[in-house]
């Protein structure tokens, strides 16, 4: 086919009148439908779809019309708005865009985005389509390929980039190529074009248009119409694997278009046989790889076979680094198995392998393994130039030396880390596959226990253009013929099954000092999260439990953080590199198959003592971190007014006060209910022989309207319940040796400075000692900033910069302002207060550099 074109993502870049409407028919919508329909009264249709969202859905949507600043809750204050009518058919033509495709959606962000700020698939769309509408391609490209059965893969030599992959879809030469192959494969009967491609990370999908068909059908309004019918082939090029994958396929296209990738670009081709090879004894594997086998090693002659380097992705050494052996021509296997004895490596899973190079007589090969989702592994042999007596010869050798071929998935799930993931790709599946008989006894155990649900879906289609259509539509508007209905079984995740799973599994393992989990529910972001919490009975700190089904929004993500509490995200079906991304700071991240397939208590104590661990040494960076993400969401409520809530505000003030104090508790969430305040901190210094410690306590006033926070009666009494109640504690005697809480602040964004002064009228009169203290939002804020930026001064005073907080705190009056803490940190920087005064490097430089008499330059070079 040589009639020059462009495929649908680069043809559709820009929009404008001339092509807006073959955009959307292009992606698969039946414009001309909705033209005499839905948009004959485009305001209507808006008001009905817009009352049949659900209120998270509202949320989300309203951002696109108003800013996220700006967003509202409801449908009613939604139609209250004045909205341009190109806005409401931009919403109506992407609501109809999601039809079928709410999974795909998902999956494809899930796949594509680091940092997703939505959760509903209307959101999600607009989102990629705000970012490029020509996305919208790569969206329904995938749709296609998730909805084609899986098929035979194949692993290649070459290593192009996508970049270069990209020219079979831009290039006019490339495309003509295969196009023409296809061509001829088909016996000149059917014409084919590149129609579109889906780039997701490391992978491209293209899709191509063959023409079928080309006839005049009937219309019911105007004359006959051409009617040029066409079916779709695929395939896909993984270039972080190394795999490629055809689908919907003859068996001559099947031919043609290996040939032609064979040809220009992925160089030899080989295919993967499916079925896991399963036939191991995973004792020797294991002891083959780590060269714990002598007798083994000894019948394999030296000159035969040398591994000459052998790479494992993680050690046991702390912070798991990569850990890399190699000789230029003897045999590593013997310092792999010294590292082994010494507790430096072992094998989990054959993950743990990430390539290894081996020496024969004749040849020198690397060996990669290349993880698929299912959970297996192939080690994948990079056999460019070999001729087949040679690539045999190796395959044998290897065969004998490990005791698995080469180039085929072996199955991992003899391993924990490869049944892990088997569970994690089972609970994935949308529909059940061919398994081996390992992997489908723990398929079926997974529908035992209700994990996994098979539920039969009917799916409505045109038995003629194989458009899908609701359930209880007759016929097809363009073919005028009626529809048939096909049923299938779909697979799903049980979410409420899974989460009462983990919180059995955690009461049947969990030990001391640990107790049995509670739930706890938090909202986020309009959207209710369930939590299971653990705490430890020895110090009271908790790690809470958090289970997902989906990548989290990145705005969930921070308000995790910035609660300061240790949680783990338990994701149930992603693979390793989404978990990865948020596994930092206050979060870790694991996958549901690791519990499981948990057995017994010590599996389960060992856990919680690692992660324990783990948020202990990050508990620095963790504070630090939160501090300064609740920084900046106080800033932006300051400024832009954004939506917020009480409960983040608590979660907020924490966070910079756990950073700045470093001794400190939060009570509001965890205790709610009972009568205490919000939290708690300390502050102390020892200067000169003068010491002096302080406790706070605090409550957090969150007011949303122009009236200020009501410090009412009630709130009198509630401070002085809390004031009377601290002082029963006798380790707080003990601190404070015999006073009581040196002040209970009130944090707020709205309240009158008047109100605080009845309240500490209030407590005098209840012959309290303590008093109140008002501390406005944009003063905490204000002091928070101050000490971020002068961090490193305030690390040389630490006990000024106490010192100055207390008296700032201390003072005798109601309300703590902007002006008095400019004045106090303006003498706390200055240069006469030092504790310690740090040595200056720039002179040391200096004096070396004179020393050694060498010029600065000759050091840089």
């Amino acid at each position: 086919m040589k009639t020059d074109y462009k495929v649908k993502n680069v043809e559709y870049r820009n929009l404008d009148e001339v092509n807006f409407g073959n955009f959307w028919k292009e992606l698969g919508l039946n414009i001309d439908f909705l033209n005499e329909t839905k948009f004959r009264n485009i305001d209507k249709s808006f008001e009905y779809e817009i009352k049949r969202l659900k209120k998270a859905e509202v949320i989300e949507v309203s951002g696109f019309f108003l800013g996220n600043g700006n967003r509202v809750e409801s449908a009613k204050e939604l139609l209250d708005k004045n909205i341009p009518i190109e806005q409401k058919k931009l919403f109506l033509l992407l609501k109809e865009c999601t039809l079928r495709k709410k999974k795909t959606i998902q999956e494809y962000i899930q796949m594509k985005t680091t940092s997703v700020e939505y959760t509903t698939e209307l959101a999600l769309l607009w989102s990629i389509y705000d970012q490029a509408n020509s996305l919208l391609f790569d969206v329904v490209t995938y749709h296609y390929w998730r909805s084609r059965s899986t098929d035979t893969l194949y692993t290649y030599t070459k290593s192009p980039k996508l970049e270069s992959l990209l020219k079979i879809a831009t290039e006019k030469g490339f495309r003509d190529t295969l196009c023409d192959s296809l061509y001829e494969a088909s016996g000149r009967a059917n014409n084919y074009k590149v129609y579109s491609f889906s780039i997701i990370n490391r992978e491209i999908i293209f899709q191509i248009y063959k023409k079928v068909n080309d006839k005049t059908v009937p219309d019911f309004e105007q004359q006959p119409i051409r009617n040029r019918e066409v079916k779709s082939l695929l395939f896909s090029i993984n270039t972080d694997n190394k795999l490629l994958e055809i689908r919907d396929y003859t068996v001559k296209e099947k031919k043609a278009v290996l040939d032609y990738l064979e040809s220009n670009f992925l160089g030899s081709l080989e295919e993967v046989i499916k079925e896991p090879f399963m036939d191991y004894n995973p004792k020797e594997l294991k002891s083959s790889f780590l060269g714990c086998d002598q007798e083994k090693q000894k019948k394999i002659k030296v000159e035969d076979l040398i591994i000459s380097a052998l790479t494992f992705t993680k050690s046991l050494l702390p912070k798991s680094p990569l850990i890399h052996f190699e000789l230029d021509n003897e045999d590593v296997m013997e310092a792999v198995n010294d590292a082994h004895s010494k507790g430096v490596v072992d094998l989990g899973d054959l993950k743990d392998i990430k390539s290894i190079r081996l020496k024969t007589s004749t040849t020198s090969r690397l060996i990669r393994t290349n993880s698929l989702d299912s959970g297996d592994v192939i080690f994948s042999l990079d056999d460019s130039s070999l001729d087949e007596d040679t690539k045999k010869e190796v395959g044998e050798k290897f065969k004998e030396k490990f005791g698995v071929p080469l180039n085929q998935p072996i199955s991992n799930i003899y391993f924990s880390g490869g049944l892990e993931e088997k569970v994690d790709y089972l609970m994935g599946l949308n529909r059940e596959e061919i398994f081996d008989e390992v992997t489908r006894e723990k398929y079926r155990e997974l529908l035992n226990e209700k994990l996994l649900l098979k539920t039969k879906m009917d799916t409505t289609y045109c038995p003629y253009c194989k458009s899908e259509f609701e359930n209880g539509t007759e016929e097809c508007n363009e073919c005028e013929v009626a529809l048939r209905v096909k049923s299938s079984e779909i697979l799903t995740a049980n979410s409420g099954k899974v989460l009462s799973f983990i919180r059995d599994k955690f009461k049947e393992l969990v030990d001391f000092p640990w107790t049995e989990p509670k739930e706890s529910n938090i909202t986020i972001q309009g959207e209710k999260h369930t939590f299971l919490v653990l705490t430890n009975e020895d110090n009271g700190e908790e790690i809470r439990f958090f289970v997902t089904f989906k990548q989290l929004p990145q705005k969930v993500i921070n308000r995790i953080n910035r609660m300061v509490i240790p949680t783990v995200i338990i994701y149930v079906s992603s693979n390793e590199i989404n978990r990865n991304r948020y596994n930092e700071n206050c979060i870790v991240t694991k996958n549901f198959g690791y519990f499981y397939i948990m057995k017994n208590q010590d599996q389960f104590a060992s856990f919680m003592d690692e992660i324990y661990n783990e948020f202990l040494v990050r508990s620095k960076q963790s504070s630090a971190k939160s501090g300064m993400e609740a920084f900046k969401t106080l800033k932006g409520v300051l400024i832009k007014n954004e939506e917020y809530t009480d409960k983040e505000f608590e979660d907020d003030v924490f966070a910079m006060i756990k950073d700045i104090t470093k001794n400190s508790v939060a009570w509001g969430a965890r205790y709610s209910g009972k009568v205490v305040p919000e939290g708690a901190f300390t502050l102390s210094y020892k200067l000169h022989g003068e010491e002096d410690r302080n406790a706070y306590t605090y409550d957090c006033k969150w007011n949303g309207n122009d009236k200020g926070y009501a410090l009412d009666i009630g709130e009198h009494r509630k401070a002085a319940q809390y004031l009377r109640n601290m002082s029963t504690s006798d380790f707080l005697k003990d601190y404070l040796n015999g006073g009581d809480i040196t002040a209970h602040l009130i944090i707020s964004n709205k309240v009158n400075v008047k109100k605080v002064e009845s309240m500490n009228n209030h407590l005098r009169t209840e012959k309290i000692r303590s008093r109140v203290k008002l501390i406005k939002l944009e003063t905490l804020v204000r002091i928070y900033e101050m000490y971020l930026l002068n961090f490193k001064d305030i690390e040389n005073k630490p006990n000024y910069f106490k010192k100055t907080l207390i008296g700032l705190i201390n003072k005798d009056t109601d309300e703590l302002t902007n002006r008095e803490v400019e004045v106090a940190f303006k003498r706390l920087l200055h240069h006469g207060l030092m504790e310690q005064a740090p040595l200056d490097m720039r002179e040391l430089t200096e004096d070396a550099l004179k020393a050694t008499d060498l010029k600065e330059m000759s050091i840089i070079k």
